[in-house]
């Protein structure tokens, strides 16, 4: 489960391979954004592995080996070996811009779970942090993270972000991440329940609490920041609504007790396929959109992430989820509203250029795969990205844009073929 990677700390993990879950499950992804590779859905695990067991985790194809033979341990040395080197390589980009071949700047951002990934954002070169995922502060706290805890906390991400701009979420718990004190009620279809804001909605005085956590850290201290609140699952205008009313009357709280708060642009996690087809009017009421690429894909194709058995049909190259892509950065884009992409997509070279040539120019991943995604960018025109895209759009299936998209990869940069999946 997620808190079980979020609890892992230092300890030297080499590889996590689970009987459950999908490639997008917040479990494998937490474990990849600590660059540790993770396979899931393996059936049988448990039984399967002893004690002092040769166990290769291959978390780019998604292979699990039980002490294989020379020949092939040999070959998964080498391929190790290439792959922390080209990371390594790739790492030295930190110090330059985002810009594409034609001159055309990006913003790289960073999905942070702590005040340590800040850090490692920073150090990888990120220009901001896209998504701080709050619930793991009450994930990792043993009762209820009062306003004061979380007032410091999100004041110390604040100053550990690159430049210290952030987009802080509110707590998204339900579906796979539960925390005993609110919701944790047994549901038939959890991740299409009580869960992210409408749980919120249903604890008041909490929600506000963390609003306000939010809005003091990020009240003036005389030094540059840019503090943006993001709201997840938004399904409705009338949600949207709401939620601006408790920012509202999150800050008259505060300006009645005099104490300091920053304005904040508000915005939501498009994550739900009723928000994309509704994005014109939602856009009426938030300053910005961020693409929750990894749950919009698993609603779309209403097939559980968690689930190995149905979590193959969550693929992002699917024709249906690049559309709904296409046209959701295109009714950003008309409106003037910014837009990011938060999910494992952004990271990924195949889908990164296809997002390039739908016009997106803010990503946010986690932070070890910001350098991979930079050396693409810069290896990618506008021009370039947009005959992908109108060539891959005439595709009917997921293995025709695959195929095509890896051959295009290896032409555009043979290395960075080592890192797609």
């Amino acid at each position: 489960v997620p808190s079980h990677v979020f609890t892992l700390g230092d300890r030297d993990v080499a590889g996590i391979a689970t009987q459950a879950g999908g490639r997008t499950s917040h479990a494998a992804i937490l474990a990849r954004s600590r660059g540790i590779p993770a396979v899931s859905g393996v059936a049988g695990v448990p039984a399967q592995i002893k004690q002092n067991d040769l166990i290769v985790v291959d978390g780019r194809e998604g292979h699990v080996l039980v002490n294989p033979d020379y020949e092939t341990l040999a070959a998964y040395r080498k391929l190790q070996r290439e792959f922390v080197d080209l990371k390594d390589a790739l790492a030295e980009n930190r110090d330059q811009p985002a810009v594409s071949a034609d001159g055309e700047p990006v913003q790289l951002l960073a999905n942070i779970s702590c005040t340590a990934d800040a850090r490692a954002a920073a150090a990888m070169g990120a220009s901001g942090v896209g998504l701080y995922r709050t619930e793991y502060l009450f994930l990792a706290h043993p009762d209820v993270p009062d306003e004061e805890e979380q007032y410091r906390a999100y004041c110390e991400a604040i100053d550990a972000s690159p430049g210290r701009s952030i987009t802080i979420r509110t707590l998204d718990v339900g579906g796979g991440k539960q925390i005993a004190y609110i919701g944790g009620a047994r549901e038939a279809n959890p991740f299409m329940g009580w869960r992210s804001i409408r749980l919120s909605f249903e604890h008041p005085q909490f929600f506000l609490a963390q609003i306000r956590a939010v809005l003091r850290a990020a009240a003036d201290d005389g030094r540059p920041k840019q503090v943006r609140l993001m709201f997840p699952m938004v399904t409705t205008v009338e949600e949207m609504r709401k939620l601006r009313s408790f920012v509202h009357r999150a800050e008259r709280r505060l300006t009645e007790s005099r104490t300091p708060f920053g304005k904040v642009p508000v915005g939501l996690m498009l994550e739900v396929p009723a928000a994309a087809v509704s994005i014109d009017v939602l856009l009426e009421e938030a300053d910005f959109v961020s693409i929750g690429s990894n749950d919009l894909v698993q609603y779309l194709m209403a097939a559980d992430r968690d689930n190995p058995k149905v979590s193959g049909l969550c693929r992002p190259l699917s024709p249906a989820v690049l559309l709904v892509l296409r046209d959701v950065i295109a009714a950003c884009r008309r409106a003037g509203k910014p837009v990011t992409l938060c999910g494992e997509i952004a990271a990924a070279p195949k889908t990164c250029a296809l997002l390039f040539g739908m016009g997106l120019r803010c990503f946010s991943m986690s932070p070890a795969f910001v350098p991979i995604v930079k050396d693409l960018i810069g290896r990618l025109t506008r021009d370039k990205a947009e005959a992908l895209l109108r060539h891959v759009l005439k595709m009917r299936t997921v293995s025709q844009i695959a195929k095509y998209m890896d051959e295009q990869i290896r032409v555009i940069s043979p290395q960075l073929a080592l890192l797609d999946s």
